[in-house]
């Protein structure tokens, strides 16, 4: 039980320092990783907190609320990025057309 709660501290460890350090993201970004790195540590080295809270919203297990969390949380990632990739593809259409026109007035 001390193995894994050791190897998944430092996994959290190396995306922790992985996100802090990258210039892409902004202050309200770190915060929100620093807030998530800390609860997930939490819950790791105190199980029992999670089986608590679990039971105040009605839920069996504090595993089974960590994976709707997880669930929750991937979904709200995946609907981010794809409406970014759809404001992308928009970009890109629009700068294609651009340069469409440009190169047909010059043809002429």
């Amino acid at each position: 039980m001390i193995f894994i709660k050791i190897f998944l501290i430092a996994v959290l460890s190396i995306v922790f320092l992985l996100m802090a350090f990258s210039s892409r993201y902004r202050t309200y970004q770190r915060i929100t990783v620093i807030f998530f790195y800390l609860f997930l540590a939490y819950l790791i080295l105190f199980p029992d907190v999670a089986d608590k809270v679990a039971g105040f919203f009605g839920i069996g297990r504090g595993a089974d609320l960590i994976i709707y969390l997880a669930i929750a949380i991937l979904s709200l990632i995946v609907a981010v990025l794809y409406a970014k990739v759809k404001i992308n593809e928009r970009a890109i259409t629009k700068i294609v057309r651009d340069i469409a026109i440009m190169k047909a007035r010059e043809c002429k």
